[in-house]
């Protein structure tokens, strides 16, 4: 057998196998959470989110949606881990920035919530 036909058959199995892999996994495959700061946006996405009185008070003065909050500012910003009590019991306590925003949550098992937004 020579060296073309064992590339095309090698070819034709691997993408058998990646459409196969891709069809059962779906878009699953493709998220990366191992380090600190994507892991803990990551658990925030999966819990309920509420808001404190304060917090819900500061976005109406800012004119900032609660869906921004949601979708952009807990999936795209940083936590600041030095400002943070990350091991706090029984529910630890989180500063995290995005753009001129700071936002101090803290993460429970059952909920997220929202102390205050700056």
């Amino acid at each position: 057998m020579s060296f073309s036909k064992r590339l095309r058959l090698y070819l034709t199995g691997f993408f058998m196998g990646l459409i196969f892999i891709l069809f059962v996994f779906g878009n699953k495959i493709f998220s990366w959470s191992y380090l600190p700061n994507d892991r803990v946006l990551a658990e925030i996405q999966t819990i309920p989110l509420k808001f404190s009185n304060q917090s819900l008070e500061s976005l109406k003065l800012k004119k900032i949606s609660l869906n921004f909050i949601k979708d952009t500012v807990l999936s795209k910003g940083k936590i600041n881990f030095k400002m943070s009590n990350a091991q706090a019991l029984p529910c630890p306590h989180y500063v995290l920035h995005y753009e001129s925003l700071k936002v101090t949550f803290t993460k429970c098992k059952d909920t997220v919530v929202i102390n205050t937004i700056d």
